[in-house]
């Protein structure tokens, strides 16, 4: 008990930190527009599976970047711990260089999320892996799989006043195959997400985002804004 408490206790100052970080961001130079829609199955209690399709816009929300189908799986090994692993089905919208167009994309990833409670705070930690890669090519053709680990650590507090749920994240991402001199961590990410669930309808959730790539080839940064909406069956009942 005395090692969890001391780790959240360190979640907690590095929340602060983000929190600093979110308030006095780098100003951005891109608006991007991410929608979603997700369908949420909780099998029994330790396992829940979804599926989502997702639309994302670039360029002030003038221009399609991409839209995709991920599916979840997730499993809760025991208390304030699981693993889980998706797939995405990518199609991205090429549009810079000689070669532009509509090309296929596949990315598969793994997760362990850990959360603790406190008070009336619940603070969460991810470590994700992810691979992505265009399909149809290998990397004799060029096609060289992008890996990241992205280490993500945040909080949830619900407003009962307001029947909403706030989450507040902050993510580095390290790209496993680059010759940057920061080691990988070449990009990083603040979100702030606002929700609320309705009975017999669904969750609805709209989020800000802030996020900075700071590789050799990609300097830039941008603002995320976004809508989901969630609806979950519970089969465990």
């Amino acid at each position: 008990m005395k090692i969890i408490l001391g780790f959240t206790k360190n979640l907690l100052i590095g929340v602060n930190l983000i929190l600093c970080s979110f308030l006095f961001g780098q100003e951005t130079n891109d608006l991007e527009g991410w929608s979603s829609i997700e369908l949420d199955v909780k099998a029994n209690k330790n396992l829940s599976f979804s599926v989502s399709e997702h639309l994302r816009y670039r360029n002030d929300i003038t221009t399609l970047k991409n839209y995709f189908t991920q599916a979840k799986v997730q499993y809760k090994l025991f208390k304030n711990f699981e693993i889980g692993a998706g797939i995405r089905y990518i199609t991205n919208n090429d549009d810079t260089g000689n070669v532009q167009g509509y090309e296929p994309l596949f990315r598969y990833q793994f997760d362990a999320v850990f959360s603790d409670k406190i008070d009336k705070v619940t603070v969460l930690f991810r470590l994700r892996y992810q691979n992505k890669n265009e399909l149809g090519f290998s990397e004799g053709e060029g096609d060289i799989p992008i890996e990241y680990t992205r280490y993500r650590m945040g909080f949830d507090y619900r407003i009962k006043a307001l029947k909403l749920n706030a989450k507040l994240f902050g993510e580095v991402f390290n790209e496993a195959k680059t010759t940057d001199s920061n080691g990988g961590f070449n990009r990083h990410r603040y979100t702030l997400r606002i929700s609320r669930k309705f009975k017999n309808f669904g969750t609805v959730a709209m989020f800000y985002a802030n996020q900075s790539d700071y590789s050799t080839n990609t300097k830039k940064n941008k603002s995320i804004i976004g809508f989901k909406y969630s609806y979950r069956l519970n089969l465990s009942k």
